[in-house]
């Protein structure tokens, strides 16, 4: 049985196709922006040329931080991408007097909240010293820079800035990131028309650092950004490092068509490619390697950290600097990390794949997020069911059924496990034109048909903007899957949606569930 619910706060993305064992599940997508605007095909607006960002996080608000804005003024930085924790005292009218004072009260300057930073970030927080929106608010309007949405207490927000695509997302734990802020970067990011995108927040998942911090995000923010080719932007460790490009963040696979530390790709698909770096060194503190260690290169765990730079590394505060679209090339970009002391810690060329537009036409329009999966095999009745949870976006917010039905494919690495087809004509009901429609077949069992039961149903959900789902079917004598990454793939008419991922076994294999 296959149910897809939606978190009905903002979640904004579409859900990634689940494969799973056996049988059918679901699926969900998205398609353009929730609360913004529609955009068009993939990576073919520039930044301006030359365009050098400044990348810190964790600053505190003394002498350490103010050397930090000397760096990057003197670096000719035209911009700042601070990734949370900002002055530790909550004192936003201090904190940016601090930024005035060094850089100007007009210069660009963008934020993601951080843990330090989460009661005061409220515009309306009535505090004595401002609030951290604010503050942000009035400098991007004082620059010319409009967010998609006005109102940023929900911790979200877009804004492109000298073609620069930036989203922005909150810190409030893994189930706001699998469930809010995942589904919102979709719908900034899947069809979106800049070169080059950054996601920017603030916490980590355990595995995206080297130091102790747990599990604070999910890892659907990440594999949806790098699968939209963005560039994930991170702190909340006080330290640098930096990965090397990834195919999959969650496993930590590194791209073997681009494995260079210091050559660097992204680009979008089906799994796109992207990388992680966290620049926590604006001035707070500074910590030690605990993970992935030795703590010279090649460093530990799976081979995935191009550059270190800890206590254990000597580091000292620093910030990381990208400038974009150089040499002439709107797809080629340079990064470094440095320190105070005028050392240079870490040198990369970064460079953006390119998609033609048949190609970005091709691709699936949004991938598919699921919150939750389960296939459950009884050997006994030879049946099997699957159960989901996720929704989809697809603009303009309408949908109906396609003439050709609705298709979804399980496969793992081996083989085909199933596919299904929901076909089009008897069968269909559909109560609002265009918003709702519903699928439901009883017991059927013809030959060459092995759908014994099924029902899919999608509603469109005003309040989250999204298609809620859901789908239950039970099916027999599919090809048993084998435990790794399996590929879901739906169609709905011309759009193709997939999710590529690891399932584990429960109840002596009875029992495949996402992680």
């Amino acid at each position: 049985m296959i149910s897809i619910h939606g978190d009905l706060r903002y979640i904004h993305r579409v859900p990634r196709l689940i494969a799973g064992g056996i049988l059918t599940a679901l699926l969900a997508t998205a398609l353009g922006p929730a609360r913004g605007h529609a955009q068009g095909a993939s990576g073919s607006i520039p930044t301006a040329p030359n365009l050098k960002v400044a990348f810190i996080g964790d600053s505190g608000n003394g002498e350490d931080f103010r050397r930090i804005l000397g760096l990057i003024k003197s670096e000719g930085a035209v911009m700042v991408m601070h990734q949370g924790d900002f002055d530790y005292v909550q004192d936003p009218n201090g904190f940016f007097a601090t930024i005035d004072s060094i850089l100007g009260p007009d210069f660009p300057y963008f934020a993601s909240v951080g843990n330090h930073d989460n009661d005061r970030w409220n515009e309306g927080c009535s505090n004595l010293n401002g609030c951290y929106t604010a503050f942000l608010k009035n400098r991007m309007a004082r620059i010319g820079a409009v967010p998609d949405d006005p109102n940023l207490n929900d911790e979200m927000y877009a804004v492109t800035y000298r073609g620069l695509k930036m989203v922005f997302v909150g810190q409030e734990g893994t189930s706001y990131g699998d469930g809010i802020y995942a589904p919102y970067l979709q719908d900034q990011l899947a069809t979106d028309d800049h070169i080059w995108r950054i996601c920017s927040w603030h916490k980590n998942q355990n595995a995206m650092q080297v130091g102790d911090k747990d599990d604070a995000m999910g890892w659907r923010v990440y594999e949806t950004c790098k699968d939209l080719g963005a560039i994930i932007a991170t702190a909340h460790e006080h330290s640098y490092h930096r990965t090397k490009t990834l195919t999959s963040i969650q496993n930590q696979i590194v791209d073997a068509s681009c494995s260079s530390p210091d050559n660097l790709c992204v680009g979008s698909g089906s799994p796109g490619r992207s990388f992680v770096f966290v620049s926590g060194l604006g001035g707070e503190s500074i910590r030690s390697q605990q993970r992935c260690l030795p703590a010279t290169f090649p460093y530990g765990c799976n081979g995935e950290w191009a550059k270190i730079y800890t206590s254990d590394q000597g580091a000292t505060f620093g910030a990381l600097f990208i400038t974009f679209n150089i040499d002439g090339d709107p797809r080629k970009a340079q990064g470094y990390f440095k320190n105070i002391n005028g050392e240079i810690i870490d040198t990369f060329v970064i460079r953006a794949d390119a998609f033609s537009s048949l190609t970005a036409a091709r691709r699936p329009s949004a991938a598919l997020l699921l919150s939750q999966a389960k296939l459950h095999r009884d050997r006994h009745s030879h049946q099997d069911w699957v159960a989901l949870r996720g929704s989809f976006v697809a603009p303009p917010y309408s949908m109906n059924p396609p003439r050709d039905g609705v298709t979804l494919s399980l496969t793992n690495a081996d083989r085909r496990i199933v596919e299904i087809k929901v076909p089009a004509g008897d069968g269909w009901t559909t109560t609002r034109p265009g918003r709702e429609w519903l699928f439901k077949r009883k017991k059927d069992g013809t030959q060459g048909d092995p759908i014994i039961y099924a029902k899919l149903g999608i509603t469109f959900n005003a309040k989250t903007r999204r298609f809620d789902m859901s789908m239950k079917a039970n099916e027999r004598e599919l090809s048993p899957p084998v435990l790794g990454p399996i590929t879901a793939l739906l169609r709905i008419g011309n759009r193709e949606f997939r999710n590529t991922q690891a399932w584990r076994s429960t109840g002596k294999r009875k029992k495949l569930v996402t992680p």
